[in-house]
């Protein structure tokens, strides 16, 4: 069927279909005249159009039968076509992979990219890595940035204070953030590159991927909790990410412990990363039990080969992630937390050390009906965080009644196709 061009703005029906299909994996034209409302005839009517222009397509399961004689075909929207550039600008390492939307590695290759530039060369950089990792396909439909630090939508990153030396006064000092990330520059980046960008803390991303294509998938609420880059949290609603009043929700490290603590970078005392080493640091707890320096590479393939002595600091890991973890559990009352998928095989130590400490720190009716698993995106969660974050980001722009005011009347939706 030929393809017609896509409308540069949805009519009201148009988007109502987009919207009710935006939660659910999927629908036939009879359960979208349900869940719309919409006459029958409508449905189909506009359902028709939209396959048209490419924005819904429709498969036929044979597997499922809704009503006696031919299944209905499916309607769902068009993800596979549209790609999105994720970028990792993480502590030690920085890649880009392009993602399909529906959550497809394309390609992916390693990166250099000094964040001390300023903003102009930042901006010129990420067009250059944009349109190498697109040279074999479409134009991408959008960017996703992720970063190593916690970042606020439309504030950007928060400085770490020094001394007028230029000093730290922290017991555990960190170069400063970037200067282009003290402020959001999401906007100025879009005007830039010519595609929405969007900027998002790395262990949000990672969460996200476990939700949409990884373990936390069909789960209503569930946590990411990280190990590798940094301690942290994800934390996922309804498929969404969740980012609290002030968008730092999840900052599992700053969750203070003791009133007489070191002093920590966030500005209060006794917090969780002051006490346990994280990223690839953590792997230096060990090294004094084997006498030498110990890789978290390493770490990861011993406890693969079942090593009792990392076993057992996994473990203790775990333990100690859930004291901070308990009360928030309570509160929370997620049905799944999911650890850190970059840990590999030796996410199973830790995730015993946290089934034990949260089952004797909570009640039998918080503790009921809560998994606690490995993840399974050992290697791609945050790039396919980026894929599910552009896709929802397409869609509810889809869904929306006017365009965004950013992108003018009628670029809005062109520019997320």
């Amino acid at each position: 069927m030929e393809t017609r061009s896509t409308p540069a703005v949805l009519h009201p029906r148009e988007r109502h279909i987009v919207a009710a299909l935006r939660d659910v994996d999927g629908a036939n034209r009879r359960e979208l005249a349900e869940l719309t409302g919409l006459p029958r005839t409508t449905v189909t009517a506009t359902v028709a159009s939209l396959i048209a222009c490419g924005l819904l397509t429709e498969t036929e399961d044979p597997t499922v039968t809704r009503r006696a004689g031919r299944p209905s075909p499916t309607v769902r929207i068009e993800l596979a076509t549209k790609t999105v550039v994720a970028v990792e600008l993480g502590r030690h390492r920085q890649s880009v992979t392009l993602m399909g939307f529906d959550g497809r590695v394309l390609n992916s290759t390693d990166i250099q990219l000094d964040l001390t530039q300023s903003f102009e060369a930042i901006a010129a950089g990420l067009a250059a890595i944009a349109e190498t990792a697109s040279s074999t396909a479409d134009r991408p439909s959008a960017m996703v940035v992720s970063v190593a630090m916690p970042f606020r939508r439309g504030a950007g990153a928060p400085q770490i204070p020094t001394y007028s030396s230029g000093e730290t006064p922290f017991a555990r000092p960190r170069a400063q953030r970037p200067y282009w990330l003290l402020t959001d520059p999401s906007a100025a980046l879009t005007e830039a590159l010519g595609i929405p960008v969007v900027i998002e803390n790395d262990i949000n991303l990672a969460a996200l991927g476990e939700a949409g294509h990884g373990a936390a998938h069909g789960a209503h609420t569930a946590v990411y909790l990280s190990v590798v880059p940094g301690f942290g949290a994800g934390i996922i609603i309804g498929g969404r990410l969740f980012r609290g009043a002030g968008g730092i929700a999840g900052e599992l490290a700053h969750v203070s412990l003791r009133e007489d603590g070191d002093l920590c970078v966030c500005g209060n005392r006794g917090c969780y990363t002051t006490a346990r080493r994280d990223g690839p640091s953590l792997a230096d707890d060990i090294a004094t039990a084997f006498g030498r320096t110990v890789s978290l590479d390493e770490v990861i393939a011993l406890a693969a080969d079942g090593d009792m002595t990392v076993h057992r600091w996994l473990t203790d890991l775990g333990r100690s992630m859930a004291e901070p973890l308990a009360g928030f559990v309570t509160m929370l009352n997620p049905d799944l937390l999911v650890v850190d998928s970059a840990l590999g095989p030796a996410a199973e130590p830790v995730v015993d050390g946290l089934r034990d400490t949260i089952g004797r720190r909570t009640s039998p009716m918080t503790y009921h009906g809560l998994e606690v698993v490995p993840g399974r995106l050992t290697t791609t969660a945050i790039p396919t965080g980026a894929a599910v974050l552009a896709a929802q980001g397409y869609v509810d722009r889809l869904a929306r009644p006017e365009p965004i005011a950013l992108f003018g009347r009628r670029r809005a939706i062109r520019e997320w196709r």
